[in-house]
């Protein structure tokens, strides 16, 4: 980063994805960030952890027992298990379509929900190659069976007449 004044600093985001958030570790996500910290000779050091299901995992990590704490760690985190499908069906923004499948949904809406998903991949991505990689993202964490398939063939034939995965 630059300030007005010209002193430059390095801002680091350390960036965790955990599919299973009962294999968390936050300590693991506090050494990197240690580790980094370090490397760089920074202390601005934001940590995120993207969480792609719902699960517990701790917030806080802190060293120390009652009367001092030696090293407290926090970390941002965006759970997208309790993202509203609802908000993100129509975005603009091509992570967040391609993230529906992993959003808070009712399960009679997951055809609606590959289906927009796959519709913001073609809209958003222009590269075919891309589009080809990232709809077998789409495919794994939507995980329709052949019922939902075949729903989704005749309730989005436009969509799926491009969809070359299925």
């Amino acid at each position: 980063m630059e300030w007005p004044d010209g002193h430059r600093e390095v801002l680091l985001f350390v960036i965790e994805e955990e599919s299973q958030p009962s294999r968390f570790s936050i300590h693991r996500v506090a050494h990197y960030c240690l580790d980094l910290s370090e490397l760089f000779e920074t202390d601005r050091v934001v940590p995120v952890v993207i969480f792609l299901n719902k699960g517990r995992h701790p917030q806080e990590l802190r060293l120390g027992r009652d009367r001092h704490h030696y090293l407290k760690f926090r970390y941002l985190s965006c759970d997208l298990g309790k993202l509203p499908f609802e908000r993100y069906k129509n975005s603009d923004n091509i992570v967040a379509r391609l993230n529906l499948p992993n959003m808070a949904y009712p399960d009679e809406s997951r055809v609606e929900v590959y289906a927009q998903a796959v519709r913001g991949l073609y809209e958003l991505e222009p590269q075919v190659e891309k589009q080809l990689k990232y709809l077998d993202f789409i495919d794994i964490y939507t995980g329709l069976d052949d019922n939902e398939l075949q729903q989704y063939q005749e309730r989005y034939p436009e969509e799926a007449d491009n969809d070359w995965g299925n």
